[in-house]
């Protein structure tokens, strides 16, 4: 129950970011606060404040590796709204959402090799890993 208004919006910005390839900031931000917010009342303030820590240290270091990648490959690599939505992923569960993370980038890449494509989102690959990793965890 504490979770639906994350869900709507991460939802949404997985659509967002399948028609138009970005992840806007109002969303990324109400996607935190909301993962943040259902975290805080579903587990506590301790937990929430947890799970914020590790999402910030996760986002740190993408970004820098993004950043890397950036200035000595001189092309683009990760999205910062991609890094954005683990920010928000890893506050509502940081285990699941990098494992999401990295199961994302393998269908992604798995994706572009049969569309012979050079970039697709990653928005709509990650959100539904994420939800699955959320539902099949609270089921066991």
């Amino acid at each position: 129950m504490f979770y639906i208004p994350f869900w709507l919006c991460i939802f949404a910005g997985a659509a967002i970011d399948a028609r138009q390839r970005r992840f806007p900031n109002e969303l990324a931000g109400a996607c935190a606060v909301t993962a943040l917010v259902g975290v805080w009342l579903d587990k506590g303030v301790n937990t929430a404040l947890d799970h914020a820590g590790l999402a910030v240290i996760v986002y740190l270091a993408l970004v820098l590796a993004e950043s890397l990648w950036r200035r000595f490959r001189q092309t683009p690599g990760i999205g910062m709204g991609d890094a954005k939505a683990l920010f928000a992923l890893c506050t509502l569960d940081p285990m699941g959402g990098i494992v999401a993370f990295v199961a994302a980038l393998l269908v992604l890449a798995f994706s572009c090799l049969i569309t012979k494509s050079r970039s697709l989102p990653l928005l709509p690959f990650l959100v539904p890993i994420f939800a699955i990793i959320e539902v099949v965890g609270c089921t066991l």
